[in-house]
């Protein structure tokens, strides 16, 4: 696969000029006090951290129980809100394993046993309904510009869910080639190419998915994955895309979001993001963005 890369939004301004909290130099505190309100006075996402930029599309990535959203101007990480998954009045909240965009903008969220949409105002989840496990457990969501959504675990397996009906389906599953599971997302964009980050199941025994993930693109129907590269990074629980670059994050304590080329995979730290309470870099569980998004600005 060859891509061209006219224009990348990450490496130039494409925010939004009014946000605060980053001078882009790289490590943030993700603070809610960043978070922009619509001029209604309600936060609306549309396209947050995109201030106005055509073709750009809201970055969304989340730890198990917190969505935030990308500011791509500032690389900071404004926090949208907790998930506040049920069980209600639980002190354990369901784990939100990963996200999705639909291209009508809609968020969904997945935990390991369930479906969930989610707010783009504040954060909150509303559960759609039980899932039966896909593989093993649910660690990935994406959907395709189509509107069709799929769900991955850690283990090989993709499956479709039909949403269509009362409760969500799964779809019987397909399984990556060449030995290869994913190490925790995937994400399609606007031309029908889907990316996930990849690890050897062979490698599982020696902590495959700490080791350096491989990028790769993914044919939902039939599982075929062509290796694109190594990342050189570990852990890669979420992926996004963003104006010609795939951007992967960490879920192994750092913070980090890297950048990745989308032709070789190679790649590099975009920025850190810590936890504003702990001052600890956040451990990312997923991540997402709108499938229309483009692959060439």
């Amino acid at each position: 696969m060859r891509i061209v890369v006219t224009s990348i939004c990450l490496l130039v301004a494409c925010g939004s000029p009014t946000r605060n909290g980053g001078d882009g130099s790289g490590s943030v505190d993700a603070t809610g006090s960043n978070a922009v309100d619509a001029p209604s006075g309600t936060r609306d996402g549309a396209d947050d951290g995109c201030g106005g930029v055509p073709n750009c599309y809201s970055v969304y990535a989340h730890s198990d129980n917190t969505l935030y959203v990308i500011d791509l101007t500032t690389k900071a990480l404004n926090t949208v809100g907790p998930f506040n998954a049920p069980p209600a009045g639980s002190a354990t909240h369901d784990v939100i394993t990963d996200l999705a965009v639909a291209p009508d903008g809609t968020i969904w969220a997945v935990s390991e046993t369930a479906l969930y949409t989610a707010s783009a105002a504040d954060g909150h989840v509303t559960k759609q309904g039980s899932l039966a496990a896909c593989g093993a457990r649910a660690v990935a969501l994406t959907f395709t510009p189509a509107g069709k959504l799929y769900t991955g675990d850690f283990k090989g397996a993709i499956c479709p869910i039909d949403t269509s009906g009362a409760s969500p389906v799964v779809g019987a599953p397909v399984t990556l080639s060449n030995g290869l599971a994913l190490s925790g997302d995937l994400v399609a964009v606007g031309d029908g190419t889907v990316f996930g980050t990849l690890y050897k199941l062979a490698d599982a025994a020696n902590h495959g998915t700490q080791a350096s993930n491989v990028l790769g693109t993914i044919d939902l129907a039939t599982g075929h994955v062509t290796q694109l590269g190594a990342t050189g990074f570990p852990k890669l629980f979420g992926v996004s895309f963003a104006h010609g670059m795939v951007i992967g994050f960490t879920h192994d304590g750092t913070g980090h979001a890297v950048q990745l080329d989308p032709t070789t995979g190679a790649g590099s730290v975009y920025a850190t993001f810590l936890d504003p309470t702990t001052h600890m870099g956040i451990s990312f569980a997923g991540a997402g963005v709108n499938a229309l998004v483009p692959i060439i600005q």
